[in-house]
């Protein structure tokens, strides 16, 4: 006792009487688990006679108690167990408690309680915090007979009536319309009036919260007076109206110009086309080679006269236009139309056969020349000219005279094109060329060569002078040759290689009888030593050598030339 009553000293006496006390509670059987606590039983409620023929007799069995829960005389209430010990005290009590468990039990009294009692006083059962559990003994259930309910009847479910839900509309989606942006206009500067200075200082714009009115749209009639200058106008804006109205009417006569060149180009080729349809349709379609003789007349003293026949394609031809005075080919180009004479060298520069007005004009002879001019009767009238001029446009779609231009610039063209087919109202003819060369129309030096105005040739040695003149222009040289007496075709162009005042001259000279008309034309080569006018020596470098030539051959003596035709030196037009 004096080891529980002093013991250690680092357990107060409360905690001490807590340790004994779970010492003390070790030696009382455990609650099973397994067995379940069964409520107090409630009280019972008086059952309502049943008949007996109504309820049935249902046998009562008493549950029947497992072996788990079911009492073992073997095992004693309590045996004293066994306690580790920490301290001293506690293996004191120990003993201590064993002893009194053993009188206790012989006595029959409460174990725990009086050792307690007997160690700490009556005051320690009562400030023990924790409790007691006294299990109480379990009573049988008892068994109530409840009464059995009469089955209920239940009604047969009515079937509801099916309800067809209408069908929900669509919520109507009402899309407000959007305002449209107000256009604000500009402000719009005042306006000064023309040659007065602006006085004043311009007003201030309008706050941005207020409210500005549409413009009005203005009238075809008011944006076509706006584009010209009006009363208050500035200075500058005077100016740019002006350069602007220039400006549009620049384009629309630059417009109308263009479109009327390509109208009048389709124009006239559609003319040209109808011409020479017809031409062919009465005429052969093979110029013959040479010249083709007319019928002879016997005359009356012996002597023979020629009696010129109208051919059928010149028949067509002079039906429409009295002018008419031929026809020229050049097979493989575009050369193909018909000549007209005219009073003089202009009218037919902008005038169709048909008597329009065109830029492309007409192919004309000159006006000075004689060419199988027949009267009434069908003899010649006048001889014809030595030499005869033909004028034409170069046109850069290539009608009338346009594509002679490729006899300068294209090599071996003239080998593919030396022949030329010239008709007459009343006969064919046939050419060579043997020369083409550029001139200056206004050339007034010592390179002048007015080839144009030179239509008859008055001696032998004045021909050759011409003719060899020309050969030493040529671009291309060749193996033709002429001899006096020979009748010469020119044909002149315009030609911008030297500029507005060039000229293209193409000069030919007719077969002769029986003679091979590709003869002299199939050896061409490009002249190294050509004389070109003074204005080409202006702008390049180079000059002629006229010991570099090798002239045709001219008699010693003059002799006069074979038709006795007169020489007229009358300025051409230069076309």
């Amino acid at each position: 006792m004096n080891d529980l009553h002093g013991g250690s000293e680092e357990l107060t006496r409360a905690e001490k009487i807590k340790r004994i006390k779970k010492i003390i509670h070790q030696d009382a059987p455990a609650p099973n688990p397994a067995i379940p606590e069964v409520p107090a039983p409630k009280p019972a409620v008086p059952e309502a006679p049943i008949p007996q023929s109504d309820v049935p007799e249902i046998p009562v069995q008493k549950p029947a108690v497992p072996e788990a829960f079911a009492p073992n005389p073997e095992v004693p209430a309590s045996e004293p167990v066994s306690v580790s010990a920490e301290f001293d005290w506690e293996r004191s009590i120990a003993r201590i408690l064993e002893k009194k468990s053993q009188e206790k039990k012989n006595s029959g009294g409460n174990t725990a309680e009086s050792i307690l009692a007997e160690l700490f006083g009556e005051d320690c059962l009562t400030s023990s915090p924790e409790q007691e559990i006294i299990r109480e003994p379990v009573p049988e259930p008892e068994i109530i007979r409840e009464p059995v309910p009469e089955p209920e009847i239940i009604p047969e479910p009515v079937p509801e009536p099916e309800v067809i839900p209408e069908p929900v509309p669509e919520p109507e989606i009402i899309r407000e319309p959007v305002p449209e942006p107000e256009a604000i206009p500009e402000p719009v500067p005042e306006q000064e009036e023309f040659g007065k200075k602006k006085k004043g200082k311009k007003n201030k714009e309008k706050s941005s919260g207020a409210v500005t009115k549409k413009k009005k749209k203005r009238t075809l009639k008011q944006r076509l007076l706006g584009l010209f200058p009006q009363k208050g106008d500035k200075v500058s804006e005077i100016i740019r109206k002006i350069v602007f109205l220039i400006s549009i009417i620049a384009i629309v006569v630059c417009g109308y110009l263009v479109g009327d060149y390509y109208f009048e180009l389709w124009q006239s080729k559609k003319i040209t086309e109808e011409v020479s349809n017809l031409y062919w349709t009465y005429e052969t379609t093979e110029p013959a080679t040479g010249e083709e003789h007319p019928e002879i007349e016997p005359e009356e003293e012996g002597r023979e006269k020629k009696v010129y026949k109208l051919l059928p394609g010149a028949e067509k031809l002079l039906d429409m236009n009295k002018d008419v005075i031929g026809y020229i080919k050049i097979d493989g180009t575009p050369v193909d139309n018909v000549i007209l004479r005219g009073e003089d060298n202009v009218e037919y520069l902008d005038k169709k056969i048909s008597g329009e007005k065109n830029r492309t004009g007409e192919l004309f002879l000159d006006w000075r020349n004689h060419f199988d001019d027949v009267d009434e009767e069908g003899h010649l009238k006048y001889g014809n000219s030595h030499n005869l001029i033909i004028h034409g446009h170069a046109m850069k779609d290539e009608s009338m005279f346009g594509s002679l231009i490729k006899y300068r610039t294209t090599d071996g063209y003239y080998s593919e094109h030396p022949i030329i087919y010239l008709n007459s109202n009343y006969s064919h003819y046939t050419y060579k060329i043997f020369s083409v060369f550029v001139v200056d129309a206004e050339d007034k030096t010592d390179t002048k060569m007015n080839c144009w105005d030179k239509l008859n040739f008055t001696s032998e040695v004045d021909f050759y002078n011409f003719v060899n003149d020309a050969k030493r222009r040529t671009i291309h040289t060749n193996d033709v040759d002429v001899q006096y007496g020979d009748q010469l075709l020119t044909l002149s162009t315009c030609d911008t290689y030297l500029g507005d005042r060039g000229r293209l001259i193409i000069m030919a000279r007719r077969v002769r009888e029986g003679e091979d008309p590709l003869e002299g034309t199939q050896n061409s080569t490009r002249n190294h030593n050509i004389k070109w006018p003074t204005l080409y020596y202006n702008s390049n470098s180079g000059k002629y050598d006229p010991n570099d030539f090798v002239p045709y051959n001219a008699p010693a003596e003059e002799k006069k030339p074979q038709s006795g035709a007169e020489q007229t030196t009358t300025v051409s037009s230069g076309v």
